[in-house]
C-alpha cells in the first residue's frame, strides 16, 4: 500500500515525464527507512551523475534537414520536457541507436566520408554530451528510447564505410568489376576493326627436283649442261595474290564500326542500369536503417516498461494480462527488427557487391535529408521523353543494330562474288624453255553457292531488328510515363506532410504518456496511441524515401540528371 501512495505521488510531482522515467522508477528498491511519512514532501529524484552510454554511429544530414525532432518553424535547440518533441528519456540516460553503424573509436563524431576506419563503442560510464550540434542527426526521433548498459542492438562490424551518393558513384565507376569486365567488349569490338583493314597474305610456292630416275641421283641440283641429256637442275616458283573485286573489305570495316558502336551503348546501358542499383540500394539502406534505429528506441522502452510490469505483477499490483499484452507486442516488435535486418543485409550486400567492398565492411550512407522537400519545378512529360530519346543508349543500341543488319546483308551479297586470283610463276629447265616466266589469274563461277543461306537470313534479321527497335522506343516511353506518374504521386505524398501535422504526430507519444502518467487512460489504449504516432513515423520514413527514389526513377528513364 505504501509503494503505491508512493508511485502515485511521484507521479503527482512528475506529471509529464516519459514512460521510461515510470518504469525505470518503479524498479527501484526503496528501503522501509527511506520510505517518507504520510503527508510528508516527497525529496527529489536525483539524477545519475553519468549514464552509461553506446555511440549512436549516426549519420549527419545536410544543413536544413527536417527531421521529426526539428519541425519546420521551431528552433534548431534541443527541445526540453514539456515542449513538444522533446526527448522522452530516463533522468540523466544517455540513449543510443545501432543499425550496425557505429561511430569509429577514437574519432570525435562521424569518421570521414569515403575512409574505411573501425567503429568502436564508448567506454561503460562515459557520458554523451547533449549539444545542439547533435539534435537533427540521422536516427534521431522526438521519442528516443534508452539501451541497457551491455546490450548489443545489432552485430557491429569489423569496418565502416562513410560514403555520400556522390562518392559512392565515384567509387563504383573506378571499382565495380562489372563494369571493368564489360568494358573489355569494346575493346575486342575494336579489334575487330582492325581485322578486318587487313588483306589477304599473298601465297608463295617454290618447286624443286627431288629424284632424277637416268641418273638415280636425289636433288640433282646441279647447273644443266647437255640439253639432250637433262641430268636435273629443275626449279619452279610461283606467286599468288587474292583481289577482293566486290568491295567486301570496305564493307566489312563500316560493319566493324557499327558493332563498336553497339557495344558501346550497350555498355552505357550496363552502366546506366548499375548505376540506378547503387542508388536504389543507397536509399534503401538510408531507409532500413530509419526504420530499425526507431523500432529498436520501441523495443528497448518496451523492454523497459515490461520488465517494470513483472515487478509489479510479483508485487501483485497488475493484471497477468497487462504482462501478457505488453509480451505480445514486444514478440511483433521483434519480428519486425528481424525482418529489417533481412533486409538490411540483403541492400548492404548489393552495395559490397557494386563498391567493391569486402563481406566485413558496413557501408554507412550520408548526405540524405530525413524529409527532402519536393521538387520546385518538374519538367513537362513531352520534354523528358524528348529527352530519353535523346540519351537512352539502349534506344541508341537497338538503332545501331539495325543499321548493323543492313550493313550485314550489304556484306553477305558482296560474299556471293568470288575472290579473282592472280599470280605470277617462274620455271628453269621444267618447262619449253630453260627459262619460263608465265602468268597466272582464276576465279570461282558462282554457279552453285552463291551465299544464298546467308543473305536470306541477313534479310530475315533486318525485319527482326526493325521490331525490337520498335519495342524498345515503346519501353521507353512507357518508362517515362510511369516515372512521371511515380513522381507526380510521390510529391502528392510530400505536399500532405505539412508543418502542422508534424507537430500534431510529434505531440501524440507526448499526450500519450502525460494521460497515462495522469491514469486518463489505461495501457491497451497508450499502446494504441504509441502504435498511431510509430506508424506516423515510419509512414514519414516511408515517403522521404519514395519522393527520393522517384526522383531517381525519372533520372533513369530519361538518362539525364534530371534531379
Amino acid at each position: 500500500m505504501l509503494l503505491k501512495k508512493y508511485v502515485f505521488r511521484t507521479l503527482a510531482l512528475a506529471g509529464g515525464l516519459s514512460l521510461t522515467t515510470l518504469a525505470g522508477w518503479a524498479q527501484m528498491p526503496m528501503p522501509n527507512a527511506a520510505r517518507p511519512a504520510t503527508g510528508a514532501p516527497l525529496p527529489a529524484m536525483p539524477a545519475p551523475a553519468t549514464a552509461p552510454a553506446t555511440t549512436t554511429g549516426q549519420v549527419p544530414g545536410p544543413k536544413g534537414a527536417i527531421t521529426p525532432a526539428q519541425l519546420p518553424g521551431q528552433p534548431t535547440a534541443t527541445p526540453t520536457f514539456g515542449q513538444p518533441g522533446a526527448p522522452l528519456t530516463s533522468p540523466g540516460g544517455a540513449l543510443s541507436s545501432p543499425a550496425g553503424a557505429g561511430t569509429p573509436a577514437g574519432a570525435g563524431g562521424v569518421g570521414t566520408p569515403g575512409a574505411l576506419v573501425a567503429p568502436g563503442t564508448a567506454t561503460a560510464g562515459a557520458a554523451v554530451p547533449a549539444t545542439p550540434a547533435a539534435a537533427g542527426k540521422f536516427g534521431q526521433y522526438p521519442i528516443a528510447m534508452g539501451l541497457a548498459q551491455g546490450v548489443a542492438l545489432s552485430p557491429t562490424p569489423s569496418d565502416t564505410l562513410h560514403v555520400t551518393l556522390d562518392q559512392a558513384q565515384a567509387r563504383f565507376m573506378q571499382a565495380n568489376f562489372q563494369l571493368l569486365a564489360q568494358h573489355f567488349n569494346i575493346d575486342v569490338a575494336n579489334s575487330a576493326i582492325r581485322q578486318a583493314l587487313l588483306r589477304d597474305n599473298p601465297n608463295l610456292q617454290m618447286e624443286i627436283n627431288a629424284y632424277n630416275p637416268n641418273t638415280s641421283t636425289f636433288f640433282p641440283l646441279k647447273k644443266q649442261t647437255d640439253p639432250q641429256n637433262p641430268t636435273g637442275g629443275t626449279f619452279v616458283a610461283q606467286l599468288q595474290q587474292l583481289l577482293d573485286i566486290s568491295g567486301r573489305r570496305s564493307k566489312l570495316v563500316q560493319l566493324s564500326r557499327t558493332g563498336v558502336a553497339v557495344q558501346q551503348a550497350a555498355f552505357e546501358d550496363l552502366l546506366r542500369q548499375a548505376r540506378f542499383q547503387l542508388v536504389q540500394s543507397f536509399y534503401n539502406v538510408v531507409a532500413e536503417r530509419r526504420r530499425l534505429d526507431f523500432t529498436d528506441q520501441e523495443r528497448t522502452q518496451l523492454g523497459r516498461l515490461l520488465a517494470s510490469y513483472r515487478e509489479r505483477l510479483r508485487l501483485g499490483t497488475v493484471a497477468s494480462y497487462e504482462v501478457t499484452r505488453l509480451e505480445l507486442e514486444q514478440q511483433s516488435l521483434e519480428r519486425d527488427r528481424s525482418d529489417q535486418l533481412n533486409q538490411l543485409t540483403q541492400d548492404q550486400a548489393t552495395l559490397r557487391v557494386l563498391l567493391a567492398a569486402p563481406g566485413t565492411v558496413f557501408i554507412s550512407p550520408e548526405g540524405s535529408e530525413f524529409l527532402p522537400p519536393a521538387p520546385a519545378v518538374v519538367p513537362a512529360l513531352a520534354d523528358l521523353q524528348t529527352q530519353a530519346y535523346a540519351l537512352r543508349p539502349d534506344l541508341r543500341a537497338a538503332t545501331e543494330q539495325t543499321a548493323y543488319t543492313q550493313q550485314n546483308l550489304a556484306v553477305q551479297r558482296s560474299l556471293a562474288v568470288p575472290k579473282l586470283l592472280v599470280g605470277a610463276d617462274y620455271a628453269s629447265q621444267g618447262n619449253t624453255y630453260v627459262h619460263y616466266f608465265g602468268l597466272q589469274s582464276a576465279i570461282d563461277l558462282p554457279v552453285f553457292n552463291r551465299n544464298q543461306g546467308n543473305v536470306q537470313a541477313a534479310k530475315i534479321g533486318i525485319q527482326q531488328s526493325g521490331f525490337a527497335l520498335n519495342g524498345v522506343h515503346l519501353q521507353v516511353e512507357q518508362d517515362v510515363a510511369s516515372a512521371y506518374e511515380q513522381l507526380q504521386r510521390a510529391i502528392m505524398l510530400r505536399q500532405s506532410i505539412t508543418p502542422d501535422y508534424l507537430a500534431r504526430t510529434a505531440s501524440v507519444s507526448r499526450d500519450a504518456v502525460a494521460d497515462y502518467n495522469r491514469r486518463l487512460i489505461d495501457l491497451v489504449s497508450f499502446i494504441d496511441k504509441f502504435r498511431a504516432y510509430k506508424e506516423a513515423q515510419l509512414g514519414l520514413i516511408d515517403i522521404s524515401s519514395r519522393l527520393l527514389q522517384a526522383e531517381q526513377q525519372v533520372n533513369f528513364a530519361t538518362n539525364a540528371k534530371v534531379f
